[in-house]
């Protein structure tokens, strides 16, 4: 399957160098956020298998309870062009999430990729079950790649519009809301290792939270740094 060398981006990121080994193994841990709960970072781990040439599943979980399976499908549309269709169903202690993204990657040169595409996800929490509400997001990708002598690059903007949501008898209710997330990873491989940082910043100050009828204000805005480490079989 035509993909990053590196699972740090979202599993529909794109390039044209064809994917040398079956199996990519992966750890990471998050060593600063604006948003961590009493200080608390998330550790994530997860793999990537080919399942043939253009086909790959991919299984991730972190020490917060969450938990996903995917599967990703290259479609080649010509030499330049890929198009790939990703499905990914996830879980937490109290919620689920359903994830569909379609991203088309048109490589440059051998050295640079750039990408775009739409994703829908719906997911929502146990509480919210009870009300009968999920939450919808739609979903607008962009981002380019550049790689040289085993150094790799990379950008990813998403752009997210969700709808809004309410948790058993107005306990907790809030406002359709925008995103826009920022995210850099910077990569060197070394043999079949893959040491690399994250960077990531997420912005949305259009949206509302109201436990009890009272607001808390817009949610908070996030700069979370990654550091990870990946192996290929």
């Amino acid at each position: 399957m035509k993909k990053l060398n590196l699972i740090a981006l979202p599993l529909t990121l794109l390039s044209s160098a064809a994917f040398a080994t079956s199996t990519q193994v992966y750890i990471e841990q998050n060593v600063a956020s604006n948003a961590a709960d009493n200080g608390v970072y998330t550790t994530e781990a997860g793999a990537l298998i080919d399942t043939s040439e253009n086909g790959q599943v991919y299984i991730g979980f972190d020490d917060q309870g969450w938990l996903a399976a995917g599967y990703g499908h290259d479609f080649n549309i010509s030499e330049s062009f890929t198009f790939n269709l990703y499905g990914e169903l996830g879980k937490w202690d109290n919620g689920e999430e359903l994830l569909i993204e379609g991203i088309i990657d048109y490589q440059v040169n051998d050295n640079f990729n750039v990408f775009s595409g739409l994703g829908y996800n719906q997911s929502g929490q146990v509480p919210e079950k009870l009300s009968d509400t999920t939450i919808n997001t739609n979903k607008f990708i962009a981002g380019a790649e550049y790689s040289l002598s085993g150094w790799d690059l990379a950008y990813q903007y998403t752009h997210e519009n969700r709808d809004g949501s309410n948790v058993g008898d107005h306990l907790v209710d809030q406002d359709d809301y925008r995103t826009n997330e920022h995210e850099v990873v910077l990569s060197k491989s070394i043999d079949d290792w893959t040491p690399y940082v994250k960077y990531t910043y997420f912005n949305t100050n259009e949206g509302d939270l109201f436990p009890n009828s009272q607001s808390m204000g817009p949610i908070d805005n996030d700069s979370i740094i990654t550091l990870g480490l990946s192996y290929d079989f």
